[in-house]
């Protein structure tokens, strides 16, 4: 296994970050603390279903990160075969699959050949919607692209998205109320929730029910390795097979994450083959895919009932809790501190890592199907693909559909592509929010520490007016931070800035901008917390403005958390020669 030369330095660049912003624990002194006892290792003779559902996603590479949580959100998959049109076989010159798991969500482009004709479809389902478009996200831009509503077809595509091999047991889990296995409880027994399990020539049989559509049921048989080798699925007079096969990690060479997927695919419906796939490639790091349902498909199709949400894992408060001393708590009763002209007082040292990790953050022990020279070390630098929260999301900036392949593009070449990887600023608003704050009445400084965004970044400030200051329409400087005006609305600081250059990203995920964004924050200051909000427009490149999911800053009460360090040393590894596309 090649180690490119940047794979250790994230590891450091969060330790660095943690001890700027706290102090550490005893426990903690020098690093992070050895590694607690995986949260579950079932035996090797259990047959509860609780067993079975962490072996399945567990064998099949789904969990990730130190805590184990089943984190993968997409995918995209390539494959050759053929699939039905009009009733008869028609052999694949293109198959894309692209999945959001989050949004029940699955674009299949095909283009296929028969007796010498070509046929081509874009079949898109969302949740409770289906449609096929002309070309990739039509509609979605006013006068581009027609997307046809087909309400009958959304139940069979929502059949084919949660029995497929990773929709299967994310189902299970679903059904079981819990999505994550190894949080069950030890006495569930064969049953939990809807997902009941029972055992057939000595393989374990799951059965579940379909997200978003009533009455179907999925029984899924796991092979000796807990790999779905047969869904079938039930819907009324309907019966739906899915048959799985060579299971591997079809990803680039560059990229394998060891995130397992079927190599074989075939679909049944009454006994008649309708598609016959052999996998070309996958793409399983959390690439970004969205479905977003176009105006005159939800005018067209009527949903009586609201969907399922599908459950995700939640995000912990304070990740670094076992770390360092607790961050001081919002007073209560206590009256806002305030500046002599009546305005909160933002001045202080603030925990300004919120919302750049959602769980505990280390080294992940070595699953049962990874290769022999996996190590705890490695998986943590793979597992960052799933667990950077820009890339887990479910909140994402909603791109325009011309940008939707620049954006996973850029991501895979994360490497090379992150201004990050470059020494540059990560810019506003990646740069997330300030660890001190001087305010005055006609200003505010921030001053930002190194390393936030999951180890990415340098020390960086801005002094910004809070006179009530326009623009300057002269000032023509494009800045990584922008061009910032500020003002006050009640008690709310609120933050304008233009003037961008485009060489920063909004966060990892290959997230890029255009030199026309706006930037609007606002920081509200309650106790000793600071709610952090950001809505980001940028018209050339977005759809509809990002509002980006609020953080909280905390008081801080280190007596040296305000001693940033400065800027420091950065050095490019790697520019054009690059060597793995497993990313930060």
């Amino acid at each position: 296994m090649a180690f490119p030369r940047w794979a250790g330095l994230l590891a450091a660049a969060v330790a660095l970050v943690l001890a700027a912003n706290a102090p550490l624990t005893a426990s903690a002194q020098g690093g992070f603390p050895p590694p607690a006892p995986p949260p579950y290792t079932p035996a090797a003779d259990a047959k509860d279903l609780k067993a079975v559902l962490f072996n399945w996603t567990w064998h099949m590479g789904m969990l990730r990160g130190i805590d184990e949580h089943e984190l993968i959100v997409s995918l995209e998959y390539q494959g050759k075969g053929t699939v039905q049109v009009d009733g008869q076989p028609c052999a694949l010159t293109k198959y894309r699959a692209s999945i959001n798991y989050q949004t029940s969500g699955e674009r299949i482009q095909y283009t296929c050949t028969r007796a010498g004709k070509t046929y081509s479809a874009i079949e898109v389902v969302s949740g409770p919607y289906a449609w096929n478009e002309d070309l990739v996200g039509a509609e979605i831009v006013k006068g581009k692209g027609k997307a046809t509503p087909l309400p009958g077809a959304v139940e069979a595509r929502l059949i084919r998205l949660w029995a497929s091999p990773q929709g299967a047991p994310k189902a299970a889990l679903q059904g079981a109320k819990q999505p994550d296995a190894n949080k069950l409880a030890d006495d569930v027994g064969n049953s939990a929730g809807d997902t009941k399990l029972a055992w057939e020539g000595g393989k374990p049989v799951v059965t579940f029910p379909i997200p978003g559509v009533p009455g179907a049921t999925a029984t899924a048989t796991l092979n000796a390795k807990y790999m779905a080798e047969r869904v079938v699925v039930r819907h009324g007079s309907t019966t739906t097979e899915f048959s799985y096969g060579d299971y591997n990690d079809w990803n680039s060479s560059l990229n394998k994450v060891e995130v397992l997927y079927a190599g074989k695919m075939t679909e049944k419906q009454n006994g008649k083959v309708v598609r016959d796939l052999t996998t070309t490639e996958t793409e399983t790091g959390s690439v970004y895919v969205v479905m977003p349902v176009p105006a005159s498909v939800k005018a067209a199709i009527k949903v009586s009932a609201p969907f399922p949400a599908i459950a995700t894992i939640p995000v912990l408060a304070n990740p670094f809790g076992a770390l360092f001393g607790q961050p001081a708590q919002p007073a209560k009763d206590e009256p806002m501190p305030r500046t002599a002209d009546g305005k909160p007082d933002m001045t202080g040292n603030w925990n300004s890592f919120v919302g750049f990790f959602n769980w505990r953050y280390g080294n992940r022990r070595c699953g049962p199907t990874q290769s022999s020279d996996c190590t705890p070390a490695w998986n943590q630098t793979t597992d960052f693909e799933f667990e950077a929260p820009s890339r887990f999301g479910p909140n994402r900036p909603l791109y325009k559909p011309e940008f939707w392949d620049k954006v996973q593009q850029l991501d895979m070449w994360t490497n090379k592509e992150d201004p990050v990887m470059t020494c540059q600023p990560l810019g506003v608003p990646r740069q997330g929010g300030p660890s001190r704050i001087f305010q005055t009445a006609r200003d505010i400084t921030f001053i930002y520490g190194g390393g936030f965004d999951g180890g990415g970044g340098y020390p960086e400030y801005r002094i910004i007016p809070t006179d009530n200051r326009q623009h300057d329409p002269k000032d023509l400087t494009t800045r990584y931070m922008g061009q910032t005006v500020g003002h006050w609305e009640g008690d709310t600081l609120v933050l304008d800035s233009v003037g961008f250059n485009d060489q920063t990203w909004l966060g990892r995920g290959g997230f890029f901008h255009s030199d026309q964004m706006h930037v609007v924050e606002k920081f509200t200051r309650k106790g000793n917390e600071i709610l952090y909000e950001v809505t980001v427009e940028d018209p050339e490149v977005l759809v509809e403005p990002w509002v980006m999911t609020p953080r909280k800053l905390t008081a801080n009460p280190s007596p040296d958390a305000g001693l940033v360090a400065e800027r420091g040393n950065c050095e490019v590894y790697e520019l054009t020669n690059i060597t793995s596309q497993i990313r930060h």
